[in-house]
């Protein structure tokens, strides 16, 4: 009785001892993942930060060299890797060298002669990890570049979808696309190649490894039974966890590739923001002197604008008129800094722009572009973005551009934000159909498709009504838009921006032919100053 009582107590003791263990085992490994992936999720949102932060504030010459393709992939499939895999494979990586760790300790307790016998299975396994590397690191840095062109040619054609499907290159882009597949895919599958490789490799060193191993044991006197089973056991576990370093350092130095792209972004030279800070009240009047300006799109390129002089006095309407290409833009985006000059200045006021912090000069102009640019969201949330305004303010100024014409908002829904080409919903009706649809809270979809081009455009004129610059610049701001909506927008600037300096981009004189001044840009060059009837006269 006594016996089985101590014999029952044994059991409970190692039952006891043995569930403590797994609990700790268990416990330990919850919180080192936890800890592991708490630390790579606040090192990835301080990358995707950093990085983010870099992209906006690069400058134009960058944004247009880099195509849209390889930015998407760097924030979709450069953060996935960043995310999802590279933490887990470091924390395997230290498991499984602690693993081996544990296993050669073991063995030498055996036999110190099977520790020589490793030796060689190491140094051979190392031989064929560092071929691999050699193949796979390039093709993985391959691999993740393909992506770009997928990326960059499905932007293309959402963008353009209703342009290719009337042109008929339906079937050109999806044979564009799926060459762009098959070239990825090509890279995929040569990986896998390399893997295989190595992984035929490493299982025949294990076997042979371990047919040394029991032989060993099985011709040793000195092997007990007991030890040659334990040998034979090391023998396998041996391998694998060789196996598994090895791969598993593989695979952290292949991740590393998307965290060498994401910090190949991070340190894009950002635009240069420091700068003066005006008064509050700059500019007071509006007035724009242009200098002897020459600026261009990169340190070696030839010059958008070769010492173009002229000045738009406070307050009037200036038209600045010229052939595509001729350098209209260049001064747009020369007033944004944008473009720095290289030689020249511009004087709003008499203060040089280029001494000024670009946030407070870019805050004190306002543009209309000739492409509206709104966003995902709500009518509420294009026109104040930041939530300055109350509901009164804002629905006035929709009242000043035309898009609701009752005194308060009109309780029908909003249109639908579905714009695909097979929809059964009726097309959009006039401008002057859709005014009283439009809410606060109307949705908008992204780029605001479901909204005619005419309400985009008053939309983008509402907002800038909001902020009431100094000086507005319009970029062929009514040259897609019906006349009906042209002449709300000409009506809006007249009545609306009255005191504010207007500069209007147009390619034709007509657009600007009640202007005060006309300014006409040949070739990067002032070719002449004047009124537009003085002008006209010329037949310039």
């Amino acid at each position: 009785m006594t016996s089985s009582h101590t014999h029952s107590e044994r059991n409970n003791f190692f039952i006891i001892g043995y569930f403590s263990i797994a609990l700790l085992v268990s416990l330990l490994g919850t919180i080192k993942f936890f800890w592991v992936y708490l630390g790579s999720i606040r090192a990835s949102r301080s990358l995707f930060s950093t990085m983010t932060t870099a992209v906006l504030h690069a400058p134009l010459q960058w944004l247009d060299e880099v195509p849209t393709g390889r930015i998407l992939n760097r924030f979709v499939a450069d953060f996935n890797t960043i995310d999802s895999s590279l933490a887990n494979n470091l924390v395997l990586l230290a498991h499984s060298a602690l693993q081996l760790l544990g296993i050669t300790v073991v063995g030498a307790f055996v036999s110190p002669y099977i520790l020589l016998c490793a030796i060689p299975l190491v140094g051979t396994c190392v031989f064929y990890a560092k071929m691999y590397l050699a193949g796979a690191r390039d093709v993985k840095r391959l691999e993740a570049i393909k992506k770009s062109p997928i990326f960059d040619t499905l932007s293309s054609i959402l963008a353009g979808l209703s342009t290719i499907r009337v042109s008929g290159k339906t079937q050109h882009y999806v044979e564009l696309m799926q060459s762009h597949i098959d070239a990825h895919g090509r890279c995929v599958w040569h990986l896998w190649l390399f893997n295989r490789w190595l992984g035929i490799r490493f299982a025949l060193l294990g076997a042979l490894f371990t047919t040394v191993v029991a032989t060993f044991a099985v011709y040793s006197p000195s092997v007990s039974a007991s030890l040659a089973g334990l040998a034979l056991s090391f023998s396998l576990d041996f391998t694998d966890a060789v196996f598994w370093v090895l791969r598993r350092y593989a695979d952290v130095e292949m991740d590393m590739n998307s965290l060498e792209r994401v910090s190949e972004f991070c340190a894009i030279p950002n635009e240069p923001t420091a700068g003066d800070i005006p008064p509050e009240d700059w500019p007071p009047e509006g007035m724009i002197e242009v200098q002897d300006l020459s600026v261009a799109y990169s340190p070696e390129g030839k010059p958008a604008l070769n010492g173009i002089s002229f000045t738009v006095p406070a307050g009037e309407r200036m038209g600045i008129v010229g052939r595509t290409g001729a350098g209209k833009s260049s001064l747009t985006l020369a007033l944004f800094r944008f473009l720095e000059a290289r030689t020249g200045k511009i004087l709003i006021d008499g203060v040089d722009i280029s001494k000024i912090s670009l946030p407070s000069l870019r805050s004190q102009i306002g543009i209309i572009p000739q492409h509206p640019v709104l966003w995902l969201g709500t009518v509420r949330s294009n026109l104040d973005p930041w939530d300055i305004y109350t509901d009164e303010e804002l629905l006035h100024v929709l009242r000043r551009v035309y898009l609701i014409t009752s005194p308060s908002p009109s309780p029908l829904p909003p249109p639908p934000i579905s714009s695909s080409p097979s929809s059964s919903a009726p097309s959009p009706s006039p401008d002057s159909q859709h005014s009283n649809q439009l809410t606060l809270s109307t949705p908008l979809a992204p780029s605001a498709t479901n909204l005619s081009l005419g309400q985009r455009q008053l939309l983008c004129l509402a907002r800038q009504l909001l902020v009431s610059p100094r000086i507005l610049i319009l970029d062929e701001a009514t040259s897609a838009v019906d006349p009906a909506t042209d002449q709300k927008i000409q009506k809006v600037i007249r009545e609306e921006f009255k005191g504010c300096t207007l500069l209007a981009i147009a390619h034709r004189m007509s657009t600007v032919r009640d202007f005060d001044g006309v300014v006409v840009i040949e070739a990067g060059k002032v070719k002449c100053v004047g009124k537009p009837e003085e002008v006209l006269g010329r037949g310039e």
